[in-house]
């Protein structure tokens, strides 16, 4: 990373933008689920003031808009940011983004994900015994290259906290986001730069990052068809559409927000380094097309830990230290061009195939020629390798219905509550059944997606039940029960398919040496 102004020598701008960026408020709204005993026991109803922690939800929406009024604003003394280069949100764009998030209010799917997200931040901790790993801890067992050809553009992520993609929760907190700019630093063409076809990256192919097994995909999410703050108001998963491989025990690649229909892989399927394994899209929570990129310790997303990930043969561009450079000389000219660049950035990991760490603001480039030629389509598949469970769904379902509970529950009577559930199995039951059947899937398939309904037809029963009967519960704390006992299911099921996995994989291990080896490098 580049040296940027001190404190002393900093403006009151820059600084405040500083303590903006390194702000994190999702262990603020981790003390929402102080709420839950008020809901619980009478007693300590004066906890569920803690609920309004839950507002700071809204911070990731929040900041990018401070961020770009101080950014506009700024003093010429400000010390530039890595990313100030890069033009992807407008006012307007944030705006929109604001009234997007109203609809994912009524998205149970979305929310009660968010929520699995917070808990399973935990689950990671315990799995870790408390300690995350990090870039000084953790040993990177795969070899690994971009999971794109041509040179893309660096928009969130570092192995720093203060350029991270996310800090809290965990399992996004390595992760990196990737467009494709041009050189003034726009995503998108200036001709109608919503339509997701003027975006450059629309379209570009996506590559598997190492040899693996691929353990888990989806290629049914919707996509809206414009950007700029848009996203699609059906959205199933914050993921959209994604693929999950298998490069290691306990170390699986994660690509997300796909195009739908344009995944070429199937669970179990043997996949090389550098093939195509989908196209880059703007399905899921996206404010515009994006390829979403993580290197996970668990094949389930909700519960996993990020991890810290370097690549090889990666050239790098640092477009705001060449920018410093020219505004150097400008300002003082005897000094010479490029004087201001920071030749240790990005970082090369001694021994490791010259490994680099790439942060928020580089464009990056694929240089290594060894690879193979990338390929549509799948190689020969292993058997019994799939991660989407019949229970892990249920599990999904139960915690949705018992969202849906604990929201309408709020401002709605039973009789309500329960009508919406049953609604809700009833669209799901129709989506998740009749939809594969149109689509011409198997009959296992179509099975095991019926998790979701059928588990928000548990929820359905317990309600109807608790509003019925003598049984003396709030709404709320029906809901929250359900939600605890469909997340427990999910994580006990997500965690034996992480052992098993773990046990199955058969040597397919890119160990360094050999990786090195087999590319003639």
């Amino acid at each position: 990373m580049t040296d940027r102004a001190t404190t002393e020598t900093a403006t009151p701008s820059a600084r405040l933008r500083s303590a903006l960026r390194s702000f994190e408020p999702m262990y603020l709204v981790a003390l929402s689920v102080l709420a839950v005993p008020g809901y619980l026991f009478d007693s300590l109803a004066f906890l569920q003031v803690f609920q309004l922690f839950f507002l700071f939800f809204l911070w990731p929406l929040v900041a990018p808009l401070v961020g770009l009024v101080f950014g506009r604003y700024a003093d010429e003394t400000d010390a530039t940011e890595p990313t100030d280069w890069i033009h992807m949100g407008t006012g307007r764009e944030y705006a929109i983004g604001y009234a997007m998030l109203v609809p994912t209010f009524f998205n149970p799917l979305v929310m009660a994900q968010d929520l699995r997200q917070l808990l399973g931040s935990a689950v990671a901790l315990v799995r870790h015994r408390g300690s995350i790993p990090d870039r000084e801890t953790y040993e990177q067992r795969v070899s690994y290259r971009l999971p794109v050809d041509g040179t893309w553009t660096v928009v969130t992520g570092s192995l720093e906290r203060e350029y991270s993609h996310s800090w809290f929760p965990v399992n996004q907190r390595y992760a990196y986001d990737f467009v494709v700019t041009d050189d003034a630093g726009h995503s998108a063409t200036a001709e109608g730069p919503t339509a997701v076809e003027n975006y450059y990256c629309y379209d570009e192919p996506i590559l598997a990052p190492a040899d693996g097994i691929v353990v888990d995909v989806s290629d049914g999410d919707p996509e809206a068809s414009h950007g700029g703050g848009l996203s699609h108001l059906l959205k199933r998963d914050i993921r959209g559409n994604y693929v999950v491989i298998q490069h290691a025990p306990d170390e699986y690649s994660s690509l997300v927000h796909l195009v739908p229909g344009s995944v070429a892989v199937e669970p179990g399927d043997r996949v090389e380094r550098g093939q195509r394994i989908g196209r880059c899209g703007h399905s899921g929570n996206s404010s515009e097309p994006h390829l979403h990129f993580q290197i996970q310790d668990h094949p389930n997303f909700e519960i996993a830990a990020s991890l810290p990930i370097t690549f090889d043969g990666v050239e790098t561009e640092s477009p705001w230290l060449e920018r410093e450079a020219v505004d150097s000389t400008a300002a003082d000219p005897t000094l010479e061009e490029g004087d201001g660049t920071d030749d240790q950035s990005p970082t090369a990991v001694d021994g490791e195939r010259d490994r680099v760490a790439i942060t928020a603001g580089q464009r990056v480039t694929h240089v290594d020629t060894c690879d193979d030629e990338s390929s549509s389509a799948p190689s020969s598949q292993q058997s019994d390798r799939p991660i989407s469970s019949w229970l892990e769904r249920f599990g999904t379902g139960v915690s949705v219905g018992g969202v849906i509970t604990f929201f309408v529950g709020i401002v709605a009577s039973w009789s309500t509550v329960v009508t919406l559930l049953a609604a809700s199995v009833a669209i799901g039951g129709s989506y998740w059944l009749v939809g594969p059947l149109v689509r011409g899937e198997g009959v296992g398939l179509r099975l095991t997606r019926t998790g979701v309904p059928i588990g928000l037809a548990l929820a359905t029963t317990t309600v109807w039940y608790a509003a019925s009967s003598t049984f003396v519960a709030g709404r709320q704390t029906v809901g929250g029960a359900l939600f605890l006992v469909g997340f427990g299911c999910l994580v006990a099921v997500a965690e034996y398919d992480r052992r098993r996995l773990g046990r199955e994989f058969d040597g397919f291990e890119a160990v360094p040496d050999a990786d090195s080896q087999r590319h003639g490098s």
